[in-house]
């Protein structure tokens, strides 16, 4: 956060300037046939973002039926985030979430974040896809929602049964009339295209995570029009059955450890037993005494759980993982529990950084170094303070962000919730989940307090919805509608699974299909979490009616350019993706980065600015140097050197 863009922001917010680019967004968008109706972004939107400015929201209505323009219409949520530069390029990068069934737009900071390497030159397009996030409307079961409210927000194992709420969800939408065959990828491919003409963007680029890059590679099949690049990060294979193949990812980032291993003259030495290690742990965890690990005994599953944490850790794990597994294969923990106990957690304090990083200097010198990392720490917490004061200037300047009767009607509600019985407040829940998707009505709002505000408090609370403006009454409900979402979002979101999985992707993965995938690890222990992960979504896609589009699920064939980046310890997609999908792109190129999991480009510095420099010039080779100094250090014990 530069001194320029505070002062930019500042002016900006006093002054009520806004981007003229986002006028036309404001009257109906670019394209008539895709309209734009602008709403108030989810908040918080993040430090020096300012609505109207720097960021817009609002939802695209699209065909529900691509061939059926005359039909019914889908209310796309969108945000987007304006380039910082001056003289940004023409070309935006649309972000394609994972899932099936993710979010991004109710959470506009932490998915801003994610691309702001990029946003120095483009603008940033986030959208929730049809039938996940905020983008919703037309699939929610909204009287089986506030029915089984509390299931729905803890997400147990009867959610998915045949009698549960999500079956019930899904007789509701079907019931209402919906089609659900037509919430799938390629419709969901033809929305992106929909979307940037209705934004203006005659051209883009696409990044896709995840689910997002099975629709990416969609894009490519269906729907390439506009598309000048794209890049696939953590990579879902169309012609790979993904649920099948649910344990693949985890047996091949256990693998790679090994192969690091035996690549490493030192390590090899040190383990040279190591993949018979690691088998012999499988069938140790299942024997009697059981091992406790972190306080908690545990069984042959823990080696699929311990492989998710090392997905998604930034740390030094796989740096342990040889002498963990050798100690496991022996029955002893003590390395695993130093691990899992953070005695190997790094110490980036200024005086730490400055004895390690300044063994070699001199005394002054070494003062010098301390005091100039002691001022970037204090840096970065005024750079917080700033942004946080920011966003509350923000709020209460811009028309957006203020809402200020609804912020007291819905501080007033949250107050007097806290005295409730938990009958009475399970009612007002269920109640205030029944707004959500709702055309925003003062009324209905009233009949709420009415309904469930106590005498002594429903003459205040009253009056505070009759001052209540336009803006503020659309502001209650889009606040019902995000504060449900938090809080039910896996349950949301394991619904928005099956409309897209369970309907595309069965029959092509099947029971019988996961039990001959299980026959080939390199690692039989995988299986077992394997199995406890994914056997209930079986059952649960039994409920859905297939609807398998034919040859969705062969090779995808194009000359765009095309980046496929794959991480060594990804447990969700298979590491060797990129290499495998790019078989039939004949303008693709494949990078494999050691020590990066599920989402590259958020494990270095290195993915980032390989993908930036693809964006920039995609028909160019990319340099790839940079990965080779990924690859991990391991830990040798100081008896074997």
């Amino acid at each position: 956060m530069s001194p320029d863009q505070i002062m930019t922001a500042v002016v900006a917010l006093l002054t009520g300037a806004s981007d003229p680019d986002f006028d036309v967004l404001k009257g109906g968008g670019h394209d008539d046939r895709y309209p734009v109706a602008i709403e108030n972004c989810p908040r918080p939107i993040g430090p020096l973002e300012i609505e109207g400015h720097t960021v817009i929201c609002g939802r695209i209505s699209v065909p529900e039926n691509h061939d059926d323009t005359d039909g019914t219409s889908v209310p796309i949520a969108f945000a987007v985030l304006k380039a910082r530069s001056e003289s940004p390029a023409p070309d935006p990068v649309v972000y394609l979430h994972g899932g099936p069934g993710g979010y991004v737009v109710q959470d506009i900071p932490f998915n801003a974040g994610i691309f702001d390497f990029l946003r120095d030159r483009r603008d940033i397009v986030l959208f929730d896809q049809r039938a996940s996030g905020i983008s919703n409307r037309t699939v929610s079961c909204y009287h089986e929602f506030a029915d089984d409210f509390i299931q729905f927000a803890k997400v147990g194992p009867e959610l998915f049964s045949s009698e549960g709420p999500l079956a019930k969800c899904l007789a509701e939408v079907v019931d209402g009339g919906v089609d659900l065959s037509l919430y799938n990828t390629t419709q969901n491919a033809r929305d992106v295209r929909a979307i940037t003409q209705a934004l203006g963007y005659p051209t883009y680029n696409a990044f896709g995570i995840s689910y997002g890059t099975k629709l990416g590679q969609e894009m490519l099949r269906t729907a390439p029009d506009g598309l000048r690049s794209l890049v696939i990060d953590s990579i879902s294979r169309v012609d790979n059955p993904a649920y099948d193949t649910n344990g693949v990812p985890y047996d091949q980032a256990l693998g790679w450890v090994v192969d690091f291993c035996m690549e490493d003259p030192a390590c090899a030495e040190a383990f040279p037993n190591l993949e018979a290690d690691i088998n012999a742990v499988g069938q140790r965890l299942g024997e009697e005494p059981k091992l406790v690990i972190a306080g908690k005994e545990v069984g042959p599953g823990w080696v699929y759980e311990f492989l998710d944490l090392s997905n998604t850790a930034h740390g030094e794990v796989t740096k342990y993982l040889p002498q963990v597994f050798t100690e496991l294969a022996k029955g002893e923990t003590t390395t695993i529990n130093r691990l899992l106990g953070g005695a190997f957690s790094v110490d980036n304090s200024p005086a730490a950084l400055a004895a390690r990083l300044g063994a070699n200097l001199n005394q002054t010198d070494r003062t010098v170094l301390e005091v100039l990392l002691m001022q970037g720490e204090q840096m970065r917490g005024l750079e917080g303070a700033v942004g946080k004061l920011l966003s509350a200037l923000s709020n209460d300047l811009t028309a957006a962000g203020a809402a200020d009767t609804e912020q007291l009607l819905d501080t007033a509600l949250s107050d007097m919730a806290v005295g409730m019985k938990p009958g009475e407040l399970l009612a007002m829940a269920q109640d205030y989940v029944l707004l959500i998707g709702q055309t925003p009505d003062r009324t209905a709002i009233e009949t709420f307090v009415r309904t469930h505000v106590p005498d002594t408090e429903q003459a205040r609370m009253l009056g505070i919805v009759a001052a209540m403006t336009e803006a503020d009454v659309a502001a209650f409900f889009e606040r019902a509608d995000t504060d449900a979402a938090k809080l039910t979002i896996r349950a949301r979101m394991m619904f928005s699974v099956g409309i897209y999985a369970c309907q595309e992707d069965f029959p092509f993965n099947s029971r019988e299909g996961f039990n001959a995938v299980s026959e080939n690890y390199r690692f039989p222990v995988i299986e077992i979490g394997a199995r406890d992960d994914i056997w209930s979504l079986y059952g649960f896609c039994d409920l859905f009616a297939h609807s398998p589009r034919a040859g969705y699920h062969e090779p995808v064939t194009s000359d765009l350019p095309v980046l496929a980046m794959s991480g060594t310890k990804d447990t969700q997609t298979n590491p060797d993706a990129a290499e495998m999908v790019v078989r039939t792109l004949t303008n693709a190129q494949a990078v494999l980065f050691p020590e990066a999991g599920h989402g590259v480009i958020g494990f270095s510095q290195c993915a980032r600015d390989i993908a930036e420099a693809f964006i920039e010039h995609p028909g160019d080779p990319v340099n790839t140097a940079c990965t080779q100094a990924l690859k991990p250090d391991f830990f040798i014990p100081a008896a074997v050197e």
